[in-house]
């Protein structure tokens, strides 16, 4: 037993559990910013889905549908799916670009800009709310080690990830979750 105890290496055991503290609360910090925001925003009718659109849309006026999926790394099919809703919701037109009557460009109606504008300002109260009491220092130093984080996982900087992207790539995850899971169902057992 002693020899056990000895070859144990109680530094990378702290490590390693307190790697799993944080990843944990940051797990559990994400959830909850969700889970307030839906919260938030349940009653001005826009998906968590759709602002990530608006926002792009609103920035990018005139943006095609194929521009919009190739920045959100979303299928074409799923964003002729949603701008269609969205169109249908007053929230975007679509306008016959002048120089290709095939292609589609989007505007973001004065409705989506209120929607998207009101969102944008529950989602900046909820993160004024989560980030009170830090002074500037205590910030900067929460970025950088975030900023480290993104390096050591990724290999680079962290200007390279925008919101569009990395929102995007977390809805791209989860609609290959749901097919692989379809997939399993569907299967014959041998």
């Amino acid at each position: 037993m002693q020899k056990y105890v000895e070859k144990l290496d109680l530094g990378a055991i702290f490590l390693q559990r307190s790697n799993f503290e944080v990843i944990s609360r940051m797990e559990k910090l994400h959830l909850l910013r969700r889970i307030i925001l839906q919260k938030a925003t349940a009653d001005i009718g826009l998906h968590m889905g759709q602002l990530p659109i608006l926002e792009y849309v609103r920035k990018n006026d005139g943006c095609t549908q194929a521009e919009l999926a190739e920045k959100l790394l979303v299928s074409p099919a799923s964003i002729a799916l949603s701008t269609k809703r969205m169109e249908k919701e007053g929230l975007l037109e679509k306008h016959v670009d002048e120089n290709n009557l095939r292609r589609n460009q989007l505007t973001v109606t004065e409705k989506g800009r209120k929607i998207s504008e009101q969102c944008r300002s529950i989602f900046n109260e909820a993160d004024t709310r989560m980030f009170a009491g830090f002074d500037k220092n205590e910030l900067e130093h929460f970025l950088a080690c975030l900023d480290k984080m993104l390096f050591n996982i990724t290999g680079k900087d962290a200007e390279h990830f925008d919101l569009f992207t990395l929102t995007s790539l977390e809805r791209q995850i989860e609609v290959e979750k749901i097919k692989n899971q379809q997939k399993q169902r569907t299967e014959v057992p041998k």
